[in-house]
């Protein structure tokens, strides 16, 4: 009596120990699941960010904006804000409000050296290396 009570306790612990161990993994995977899913998310974000920024540029040296790219630019900058935090997100809507400023002026006739293009592309690629570090990926030094 004593072995057929030790070998089901035995496999009803087994059970529950296999149970629990699975319940584990479905939830690491999950968490993982969930960090790459956000990982893809502000990758596709930053991306949209800095194609808006350019094109914004283009429309402004071929003096036809129309703001497109400004609506463009908000509304990446609105899901930066949304997906990253404060490190990132801060920069990231200063250098959008610099940018269109910017723009505008250019696009109104105003040369390079008087609206800070370089000044604004500095601050441009230091906003792509806080992309690069949120995304865990290598920066240059």
């Amino acid at each position: 009596m004593g072995s057929v009570v030790v070998g089901v306790v035995g496999t009803l612990l087994g059970v529950l120990v296999g149970g629990a161990l699975q319940w584990l993994q479905a939830s690491r995977n999950r968490r993982w699941q969930r960090e790459d899913s956000l990982s893809v998310t502000k990758r596709d974000a930053y991306a949209e960010y800095l194609r808006s920024i350019s094109a914004s540029y283009a429309q402004a040296v071929s003096g036809q904006r129309d703001r497109s790219e400004d609506g463009r630019l908000h509304a990446a900058t609105a899901e930066i804000e949304v997906l990253a935090g404060r490190d990132v997100s801060g920069p990231a809507r200063a250098l959008a409000e610099s940018v269109i400023e910017a723009h505008s002026a250019i696009a109104a006739g105003a040369s390079a050296e008087e609206t800070g293009v370089a000044e604004v592309d500095r601050r441009r690629y230091e906003v792509i290396e806080l992309f690069k570090r949120d995304l865990g990926l290598r920066t240059r030094r």
